[in-house]
């Protein structure tokens, strides 16, 4: 609607004209005026405490959110959080201390994907079932090796709903680091769905080739049936049958015709293989992430294990070796990222608005790192670097790439407070 349209209905209960100059200073009864009128939730109109540049918490202030944790009728965990931004969700530092004499008691495991980190100093069990064997039950090490263990120990990424608990394996106390992030189905099934709908969406997807049933729903979404788009594609309607029924395949040339007749993106529907195994964990022993130690920028790193299915969700080990860089900003990355030093005594530095800023940071201190941030570290010792999407994530990413004239619309779109050119009298 006009402004003229939305003023003159809101003058009906308030004294206050809405401009688009003059919105910062609204009492809340008129919010809740215009929240009925337009009939949308609150926090889509207010607006948000800026995201920082970063979110520095030394070792001392990580151990004052400790809180313990009673499961199987036992002080099981204390766990400890991370520096994050209001409303992220945050990762988390945690004590093992159920005894290697008890089998560890369960979780339910959660949608949020994962990845965790074991952090000694002593090695700890992992389990992932009910059943026991070496698969489901195995020994989460940590590095020995004084001149690699800035690799710290071993990891693995963990898919949802993937049930899993810990306990020690020596009388020694064991921590790992547990990165649950946010997941990007989350509203579907809490509410953006109704049960109807959510029902009819479990019924309708195919659980093994979801991105074949989607595009079959694609298809029809546009009016089209298979015998049409065989006319059209010129692929068999018995070979489009077949692959809809996951009994064939098409190759990448008759997948593209059919979205170039349907107008959407091949890259959606494709088949996709992952790394994992029979559960969709991928687990690496700290000597796996030691094999992919390389040269990057000033830094030596390593790769902590991931996961394609959770593109955003990505982890390294760096080691720090450098005091000689004034002001290393050398790290500029799309994801956000959280920092743990695991070792040794770092100087972060960062460039904020030309301005660089730096903190000493100790074993035990970690900060989180906007996206775009420019950012780097000197010193001698070694950090875990785990990055997600919660700043700035892939779907966002597709988005900007299908957007037409990019250059024009970031100008523009950044707190866009234009209008249409007709909502107010000439």
């Amino acid at each position: 609607m006009s402004l003229d349209v939305f003023n003159k209905m809101l003058r009906k209960n308030t004294n206050h004209e809405i401009q688009l100059d003059n919105l910062e200073n609204i009492d809340e009864y008129t919010v809740n005026e215009i929240i009925k009128i337009l009939d949308i939730p609150k926090d889509y109109i207010i607006s948000n405490v800026e995201v920082p540049p970063y979110i520095y918490n030394s070792k001392d202030q990580i151990e004052k959110t400790k809180r313990p944790i009673v499961r199987d009728g036992i002080h099981f965990y204390n766990y400890y959080t991370l520096p994050s931004p209001k409303g992220y969700v945050a990762p988390v530092l945690i004590d093992i201390l159920c005894p290697k004499e008890k089998l560890p008691k369960l979780n339910n495991g959660h949608l949020e994907p994962a990845i965790t980190v074991s952090l000694g100093p002593n090695d700890i069990y992992a389990r992932f079932a009910k059943k026991i064997n070496k698969f489901t039950f195995l020994k989460f090490k940590i590095n020995p090796d004084p001149k690699t263990n800035w690799v710290v120990g071993s990891n693995y990424y963990e898919p949802s709903y993937c049930l899993h608990t810990y306990s020690r394996a020596t009388n020694g106390p064991g921590k790992i680091l547990s990165y649950t992030t946010q997941s990007n189905t989350e509203k579907l099934f809490d509410s953006k769905l109704n049960e109807n709908s959510f029902n009819a969406l479990s019924k309708t997807t195919d659980p093994d080739k979801p991105n074949r049933s989607f595009l079959m729903q694609d298809i029809l979404n546009r009016g089209y049936n298979l015998e049409t788009v065989a006319k059209e594609t010129k692929v068999s309607l018995n070979k489009l049958k077949k692959y809809f029924d996951k009994k064939g395949v098409l190759n990448p040339k008759e997948l593209n015709k059919i979205c170039s007749l349907i107008n959407t993106d091949p890259s959606f529907y494709n088949d996709k293989s992952y790394k994992e195994d029979k559960i969709g964990r991928y687990y690496y022993d700290y000597k796996d992430s030691l094999k992919t130690a390389r040269k990057f920028k000033s830094y030596e790193v390593a790769t902590i294990a991931g996961s394609a299915r959770s593109p955003d969700l990505t982890g390294l080990f760096l080691k720090v070796k450098n005091n000689k860089t004034k002001n290393n900003c050398d790290l500029l990355d799309s994801n956000c990222s959280h920092y743990l030093v695991t070792k040794g005594n770092i100087e972060f530095h960062s460039r904020v608005n030309d301005k660089f800023e730096k903190i000493k940071m100790n074993e035990g201190d970690s900060i989180w790192v906007a996206s775009y941030t420019k950012h780097g570290f000197t010193g001698f010792g070694a950090l875990i670097k785990i990055s997600d999407g919660q700043n700035f994530n892939y779907l966002e990413k597709i988005d900007l790439i299908n957007t037409y004239n990019l250059r024009k619309t970031l100008r523009r779109g950044r707190k866009d407070k234009v209008n249409w050119g007709y909502d107010t009298k000439k």
